[in-house]
Order: C-alpha cells, then structure tokens, then sequence
C-alpha cells in the first residue's frame, strides 16, 4: 500500500500530535488530526516554560514566534534555605497557543469533533466521533493523560494523575529572567514563579492540594495583583505499553513525561518522531523498542529517584536539599534540562555525598511505604 493510500488518524491537536502529523505530511503521509476542542491551544494546560533543545533539537525546528521571554536560571527554595543555579538560556517562556497553532499549520484538522470509540472492521479501524466516523489502517493517541486511545487498545501501565494548576497575574514584581521554584516536599511537588514578560507572571503548584497550596503561596510571598487566566492539568507519571496491533499513543497519552520536573513536550516530540520513524518503515511495534532505547534508562532512573523522595521523611529531605544548596556549582555544570540523571549521578559520584546516601538508605530500609512502593514498581513494570 503506497503512503498517500495508508490512511493514519491521530487523535489530538497538541502539540506532540501536531509535531508528529508534521513529521507524517514530510514523510508523504496525508494524516487527519482530529481534535475535541474548538481552537487549538486552547485551553491550556501546560505552565509554558521549555529548554532551549526543543528549538535546537528537532528534525522540523518549531516556529520562535511562540516565545515571550529567556530564562537563565532559577532561584530553588526549601523551607527557609535556597540557591540559585544560573545558566545562559536555559529556557524560554512561550505562549502555547501560539506554539500549537505554529505546529499545525497546513495540516488537515477537525476541530470541535470529540473521539467516542475505536472498532476494528478487518484489516482496518473506525473511529467514531460525534461528527460521523472515520476510517483508518493506523491509529495515533495522542489525546492526552486520560487517554481514550489507550484504555480502548487494551494499554496497560502503571499510571499516577498528579494536578497542576496555574494563575497568570498581572504584576510588575517578578521581573528579570530567573524562575522561582519553591519545593512543598523536594523533589516532585512545588510551587513557582514565572516571569513571563510584559508585567504579566505566572504562579502555580503541583501538588495533591494544589489549589490549596497556590492560595497559600501566593500568600507567603505577598503576590499582589489580576489574575487574568487561571489554567489547570493532569501530569501522568509512570510507565505504558505504547503500541498494539497498528494503534500506537504518544506524549502524555504515552506518559512520556520527566518523572521529577513533570515537563512533557521535549519528550513527547522527540517520541514522536521515534514514532514517525517506526510507521515510515512499515513496523510500528519497532517505536515501542526504539522509545525504551532512547527514554528508558532515563525515565526508569528518575522514576525510582522520584519513589525515593515521595518516601523519605521531612529530615533526610532537608538534609539532601542542603546538600545540594551546598554543591549548586555543579549542578550548574552537570544540568541537563531535558535529563535529570546527568546531575543524579554526577552528585552521587561525589565521596561528600556518602554520608548522605548512607542516611538515606537508612531512612528507606526503615519505610515500609518505600519498600511497598519498589515491589508495585517492579510487579507492573511494562517494558523488560
């Protein structure tokens, strides 16, 4: 079957969907996108800050005309201690709307119309909507954490929703180009600042109370002024199966999320085109292959780095963000904003940080959450 005759659906219009039916439209592909909301963009779900690798780093650089301010570090805070870390544009503020939409152009899009179910009619699938159905030899979710896609093709993973929220305010306040990151428990829940530029902030929380804990830190730090848009999300973090027969997710529909930052879109388009890949050679199952080659060792590593800190007690939490207070030199070397590893290993390879792995190793064996946690992990682990 030539390209332009394998048909491919891919359900969802952001900007992991979008990205990859870009990929398909170079490849020789006509993909139909379709997408429940009225406007792409929009509503936005995501805090809007991305390193510097998503305009370096892809095989179709994205459109810069999404992007409102640089950022060259950020301010870390922990109960009453923090540190800085600077480094050169490590990351930019965009607004999403605009960066999806960029994504989009010249791809065939049906707004407004709302994914309902999946059937296979030989060799071929339907795919239901509330405007009619379609046909295709290929489907693609990319339709977010809730995927529909995936729970209809029988993905199994082990799968936790973690809640975002976010306000954008009208304030002169927080300028300049450092973010602010306050942590409720290091290293995977938090509040922030972002400056984004033109007097306007954004200040959010992820959290398992984060309305809660936004109010109180918009209250601890004396914010004053309009909120002008409040936006909220669900982050998946965990693992799936990604493929089955000829249906494939992708992006947050893959969990395809940095376990400890919770950011998505450089992981999702780079999965995407693993993806575009696996489908131009005619064997889609080589994308579940080829993402564990890429992503795996990463992702399972800060997966367990991140049980560890959901696990410890306050104390050894402390300890270990004093530690890294005291060693923000080299986090500043080691950082990788897309690879969290980088700085792992490069602090544990320190022999100052010795005492301090003993410790923790020593709070963990005592934490029966902890062991629980480790044998869940390893009991519904997808990928071998």
């Amino acid at each position: 079957m030539t390209l332009q005759k394998r048909k491919i659906v891919i359900v969802g219009a952001g900007p992991v969907g979008c990205y990859l039916g870009q990929l398909l439209k170079r490849d020789g592909y006509s993909p139909q996108i379709i997408e429940e909301d009225s406007e792409i963009g929009r509503p936005i779900r995501c805090a809007g800050i991305i390193g510097q690798g998503i305009f370096k780093d892809m095989e179709i650089p994205p459109s810069k005309e999404s992007i409102l301010n640089e950022i060259q570090g950020a301010e870390i805070s922990y109960k009453d201690s923090s540190f800085v870390i600077k480094r050169n544009q490590v990351a930019f503020i965009i607004d999403r709307a605009v960066f999806d939409q960029s994504l989009s152009r010249g791809l065939d899009v049906a707004l407004n119309t709302k994914f309902t179910g999946l059937s296979r009619i030989g060799g071929r699938y339907k795919i239901e909507t509330n405007k009619g159905d379609f046909t295709a030899d290929i489907v693609i979710g990319a339709d977010g954490p809730n995927s529909k896609v995936r729970k209809l093709a029988g993905l199994r993973g082990n799968i936790k929703l973690h809640k975002g929220l976010q306000y954008r305010i009208k304030n002169e306040q927080y300028g300049g180009e450092l973010v602010d990151v306050q942590f409720i428990h290091p290293f995977h829940e938090f509040c922030w600042v972002i400056p984004e530029g033109n007097g306007i902030i954004r200040v959010g929380a992820i959290s398992q109370r984060p309305h809660k804990d936004l109010e109180n830190f918009i209250k601890e730090k004396g914010i004053k002024g309009e909120i002008v848009e409040k936006n909220g999300g669900l982050i998946p973090i965990g693992s799936t199966a990604i493929v089955s027969e000829n249906i494939a997710v992708v992006g947050d529909a893959a969990c395809q999320i940095k376990p400890i930052t919770s950011g998505g879109i450089y992981y999702g388009m780079k999965s995407a085109e693993i993806l575009a890949k696996a489908i131009r050679n005619g064997n889609l199952a080589d994308y579940q292959k080829d993402w564990r080659e890429k992503f795996g060792q990463e992702v399972d590593f800060c997966l367990l780095a991140r049980g560890v800190m959901e696990t410890l007690n306050n104390g050894t939490q402390e300890r270990i963000f004093n530690y890294m207070k005291d060693n923000a030199h080299l986090i500043e070397q080691l950082g990788d904003f897309e690879n969290h590893s980088s700085v792992i290993w490069g602090l544990a390879a320190n022999p100052k940080t010795y005492q301090t792995i003993g410790i923790t190793a020593f709070d963990l064996l005592r934490n029966p959450k902890f062991i629980k946690g480790t044998i869940n992990r390893l009991k519904h682990r997808i990928f071998k």
